[in-house]
């Protein structure tokens, strides 16, 4: 164990605290590095848990970066000081802030403030909102942003955590709420709101004009024209780096100090050391970057405070002393050996991060911990309590020392404390929308371009319809009731150019009926590969509600609802005796590992064993790690097997499985060579499925054909995604993201020492760590070389798979412990490896990836609440067009949960793979993958007798559709089209209709219209009623030959009873006579006789 550096520190947290007391003034703190100040703030808020303590954050980027500041960042700094002027406080701050420049005190102040029943247009808040700047988007889901849907304004201050949804009737605000950013529904009503600006660089005319001005003043010998940053401030635009010319856009600004002037500024240490440092980086920074003729920056003691002004600043503060703390171990275990010898008379109170390292720590020791949740419930004896990582001090009050165990072990970085969090809304995502001009394939008219959504009035009524244009510009209007018959196409060659279909020929009829016959061939082909599987018996496992509530609660983290839905799933289908053959798609961090941990805990509680094949070395000893962790306060037996193991153990280990001694097997693909008995095996997961073969994935069905098997991946492989499209899998999904996670900065570039020299000063400025992917072991020296040559501070390892197993297990420690700054390593990262701390990666070579590698990769970084950053690097921009449509796809699907769409495109670049082979690729062509599939489900339904549904029609000859001014988007218009057609159930009706009164208000006729429409055909459904169609004087009701006999019967009963209002036709029409303008009315009539009837 290294030396604690941190024993010998002063009580300083207990001065603070006494300091405040005693003191009228707020404090502000001033700490040598981010580090320090959240070592003091934690142990202030342990301290005093309802002060007002802030913590301002540092900028997160380096002097003169590329890129922009976190958004997280911004709106931190604008909510503290917008909020701690009206409250006595402590604020910390580390040294780095102080350099900064800052909008003057006014700019961050919010202008208004406005109450429920107060009057104000519409109008007039949109002119207020415009005025200070915020940008028009169609959803809301960043700071500085609002959105406008008929009455409803959202805006996203910084100034609150969640952004506003502001309802106006009649000139008046009706109702305030704050809405959830990923489902974009509304969470919490509240009685008044104000409105700040909306960013730091917020750009309006006069700011864009200030800006040109100044530029131009200090940049004469440059041309503006190549100058992107300056192209971009001047067209409005904010770009990525703007901050680079942070002074140009204001007419004054202000330091630090100037912003909390009325705090008593402390300090408790010598900071001209780091003053110094920080002045030679800046400087170091400006050397390096002031060569670019195409982004000229301004000069560091224009940019920045200069040296002697901090200096000054903090002449100015005042020195606190304390004393040092009489207890000072080394180590935690040392502290262990303090505690015992009973040599103090002090109280001790030990806090981890970590919920699993209680029991952990109470065993480690004879003497009696008593567990408490709060700092108040602090009792004689030795206390332990689960807390962020905090600076030991000694409270004088209580007579208590306190201190942290992963801080003393120095590993305090890598643990979040353990807590609930309330993220547990599903993201609102539909990947099967199409954008305009998009090439579209109607199943009746073949290919097309998509040109819209357009309002089409016929015979006095508006509706709205999708526009397709085809050959020689032909148009066909689509009715929004048939969204379903319509699906996107994509080339499998990118470099060839498609031809439309015409509306007045017949090939596409030809087409179609070649790839529906070759369907079915299909079908009966995969029927035939899967029946003995789908013929088999599993067990049925299963585990009764209060046993599994006893192994959930043991998770520290809220689950999101995706989790909870998948997991559902699961058990229902492992409680049945058909086995379960289902993949959990989720992004990398998304909660995939916990919903299988659960999976496996069912079976091991069903008294059957489970197997977990995970595709590396380095995988499979994490998992085995996170299992141990995850199951420690339960009976389960775990081991692990791979070619670490010695043949004595590994034989062992078998011996051991087959004799049902070992609960779960975690192993990779050595599992394949051995005699392993699966007679008693219950479920297999496999992790990083797209990593497998199917010999390997087919190895153990083969074995044992009536295993339940959970297939795990971020981006599964095109043949897997086409058994989940066929049906022949099942799918869950996990969309929504972990709380306070952030879409990673992705980024393609050319390589350059400049470019990895500003990507990994970045993240060591943060105390992060850095993945560097070089998958050519031969250059990783040289590469290495590079790095301490650019950067001599910064600690790099190395990786790989040649390397023998203690090299890779010292790297890999290393690395987890924070040893070394950078890991140098070949793509065995890719597996499943998590260091929360890493949150960059450079990706050298990038053309040579995959797509669905290229976004695994990314993956791991980004995993906290840092800003994560993922550099695609290439030697040029001359690289093939697969690999440069592989590079694009990557950086375009950047944003958290995108991994199903990433995989959606490696199906569409790679082709359908075993699957779907050389004997459909022309059908495939021909008709597009979304309709072949579609139509092998159909075929693959007919096979195994599956009723299909009949379509049914209802028209009563008005406007049923949502108007632009209802909902402006044309895409979250087709969105709720499509979840209106594919709603099952009145329950999802009702959700529809609630979450659009939510987003856009009071619904319009035409809106309750569409909705009306589908409760009827959800009444009707399995009736054999395909069609309703309703005018002012008759309403026909089609039946179908398939129509239930009691609805027959009551049909007759109607005619029979008042053959004047009711008739049936010959050609299978029952007529309802009834004469009535108003449509509403005669709706509310057709549901009455439809109840009637049914």
């Amino acid at each position: 164990m290294l030396k604690n550096k941190y024993n010998d520190y002063q009580n300083i947290v207990y001065q603070i605290h006494q300091n405040f007391l005693e003191n009228n003034k707020s404090l502000t703190l001033v700490t040598r590095n981010a580090k320090e100040s959240e070592y003091l703030f934690n142990a202030l808020k342990i301290f005093n848990p309802d002060e007002n303590i802030f913590l301002f954050p540092e900028s997160e980027i380096l002097p003169y970066d590329h890129f922009s500041m976190p958004e997280k960042v911004i709106k931190d700094r604008f909510q503290i000081i917008n909020k701690i002027s009206k409250h006595k406080h402590i604020l910390v701050v580390s040294i780095k802030s102080l350099f900064e420049k800052y909008p003057t005190n006014e700019y961050f102040e919010s202008f208004n403030k406005f109450a429920i029943k107060d009057n104000i247009s519409v109008k007039n808040l949109i002119e207020i909102i415009e005025s200070l700047n915020y940008s028009k988007k169609v959803n809301v889901e960043s700071i500085n942003e609002y959105a406008i849907r008929g009455g409803i304004i959202d805006i996203f201050s910084p100034i609150y955590e969640n952004p506003l949804r502001i309802e106006i009737f009649d000139d008046k605000i009706e109702s305030v709420r704050f809405f959830n950013i990923e489902s974009q529904l509304s969470i919490k009503n509240i009685e008044n709101f104000s409105i700040s600006k909306g960013s730091f660089f917020s750009l309006d005319e006069n700011k864009i004009d200030l800006f040109i001005s100044k530029w131009r003043d200090y940049f004469h010998d440059y041309d503006e024209r190549f100058c992107n940053l300056f192209q971009n401030i001047k067209n409005g635009i904010i770009p990525e780096g703007i901050e680079v010319y942070f002074p140009l856009l204001f007419d004054k600004t202000a330091n630090f100090k100037d912003l909390f002037s009325k705090n008593l500024f402390l300090i408790f240490e010598d900071l001209i050391p780091e003053i110094e440092n920080y002045s030679n980086f800046i400087n170091e920074r400006y050397d390096d970057e002031h060569f670019d003729q195409k982004r000229p920056i301004l000069k560091p003691y224009d940019s920045f405070l200069e040296k002697r002004d901090v200096i000054k600043m903090l002449r100015e503060s005042l020195m606190i002393k304390a004393p040092k703390l009489e207890v000072k171990p080394e180590s935690f275990a040392k502290l262990i050996e303090i505690i015992e010898s009973d040599t103090y008379k002090e109280n001790f109170l030990v806090v981890t991060s970590l919920n699993t390292e209680v029991q952990k720590i109470k065993k480690m020791t004879s003497i009696n911990l008593k567990t408490i949740n709060q700092y108040d419930d602090l009792n004689k004896g030795v206390n332990i309590m689960v807390g962020l990582p905090i600076r030991p001090f000694f409270d004088k009050s209580k007579n208590t020392y306190i201190f942290h165990k992963e801080q003393l072990e120095g590993s305090d970085y890598l643990n979040v404390i353990n807590k609930k969090t309330n993220n547990t809304e599903s993201k609102d995502k539909d990947f099967s929308i199409f954008k305009m001009k998009d090439l579209v394939v109607h199943e009746n008219y073949g290919l097309g371009i998509y040109d819209g959504l357009e309002i089409v009035e016929a015979n006095n009524t508006k509706n709205e319809y999708i526009k397709i244009i085809y050959a020689n510009k032909e148009i066909l209007y689509v009715p929004l009731s048939s969204i379903n018959k319509i699906t996107s196409y994509h080339k499998k060659n990118i470099e060839t150019k498609s031809v439309l279909d015409s509306l007045s020929s017949t090939k596409w009829k030809i087409k179609k009926n070649k790839a529906l016959k070759r369907s079915a061939d299909h079908a009966a082909e995969i029927l035939d590969i899967e029946a003995r599987r789908q013929k088999s018996l599993s067990s049925s496992l299963k585990i009764d509600d209060t046993s599994l509530s006893e192994f959930n609660d043991d998770f520290p983290f809220e689950e999101t609802n995706d989790q909870l839905i998948a997991f559902e799933s699961i058990r229902k289908d492992m409680q049945l005796i058909k086995p379960m053959n289902r993949v959990l798609c989720g992004d990398v961090g998304f909660g995939k590992t916990e919903v299988a941990m659960r999976a496996a805990y069912t079976s091991v509680f069903s008294n059957k064993q489970v197997v977990i094949v995970c595709p590396s070395t380095i995988l499979c000893d994490q998992h085995f790690n996170s299992f141990l962790k995850r199951f420690n306060n339960f009976p389960v037996n775990i081991k692990k097997l791979n070619r670490h193991n010695s043949l004595k153990n590994k034989n062992e280990i078998i011996s051991k499985y087959n004799l049902n001694e070992v609960d779960i097997l975690i192993t990779t693909h050595i599992i394949f060579n051995n005699n392993i008995d699966f007679k008693n095996t219950g479920l297999l997961i496999v992790d990083e499925e797209h990593k497998f073969g199917i010999k390997q994935k087919n190895f153990i069905k083969d074995k044992q054909t009536n295993i339940h098997i959970l297939y795990l991946s971020a981006t599964p492989i095109p043949r897997t995604m086409n058994m989940v499209y066929a049906g022949l899998k099942d799918f869950s999904f996990l969309q929504t993201p972990p709380s306070n996670r952030t879409n990673i900065k992705s980024f393609l570039k050319i390589q350059t020492s400049q470019l990895i020299k500003e990507a990994l000063s970045r993240e060591k400025s943060r105390n992060g760590q850095c993945f560097i992917l070089q998958n050519d072991i031969s250059k990783m020296d040289s590469l290495k070389n590079e790095i301490n040559e650019i950067l001599p501070d910064f600690r790099v390892g190395i990786a790989h798979g040649k390397l023998n197993k203690k090299e890779i297990l010292k790297a890999m420690t290393d690395f987890q412990m924070g040893n070394i700054d950078g890991l140098i390593c070949t793509t065995i990262v890719e597996m499943g490896l998590d260091i929360p701390n890493a949150n960059t990666m450079i990706i050298m070579n990038a053309q040579n990836f995959g797509l669905a590698q290229m976004h695994q990769l990314r993956g791991r970084v980004g995993r906290s609440e840092k800003q994560g950053y993922c550099y695609f690097m290439v030697p040029t921009m001359e690289i093939p067009k697969l690999s440069m449509s592989r590079l694009n796809s990557v950086i375009k699907h950047s944003r958290l949960g995108e991994g199903f769409l990433i995989a959606q495109e490696d199906l569409e670049i790679r082709g359908g793979g075993e699957m779907l082979g050389d004997k459909q690729s022309g059908h495939i062509e021909n008709v597009g993958m979304s309709m072949y599939l579609s139509m092998l489900k159909a075929a693959l339904n007919e096979t195994n007798e599956i009723i299909k549904n009949v379509e049914i029609e209802v028209n009563f000859y008005d406007s049923s559709f949502i108007d632009s001014k209802y909902l402006p988007s044309p895409i979250e218009r087709l969105k709720i089209y499509r979840k209106i057609n594919q709603a099952k159930t009145y329950e999802d009706i009702k959700l529809i209709q609630n979450n659009l009164i939510d987003r856009c208000g009071k619904m319009p006729d035409e809106v309750i219209n569409l909705i009306d429409n589908k409760k009827i055909i959800l009444m009707l459904n399995g009736s054999g009623i395909k069609s309703i169609k309703s005018n002012n004087i008759n309403t026909n009701f089609f039946l179908d030959e398939s129509i239930r006999d009691d609805v027959l019967n009551n049909l007759l009963d109607l005619v029979k009873k008042d053959p004047q209002k009711y008739s049936i036709s010959e050609q299978n029409k029952f007529i309802y006579r009834f004469n009535e303008l108003k449509s509403n009315i005669r709706r509310e009539n057709v549901k009455n006789l439809i109840n009637k009837i049914l």
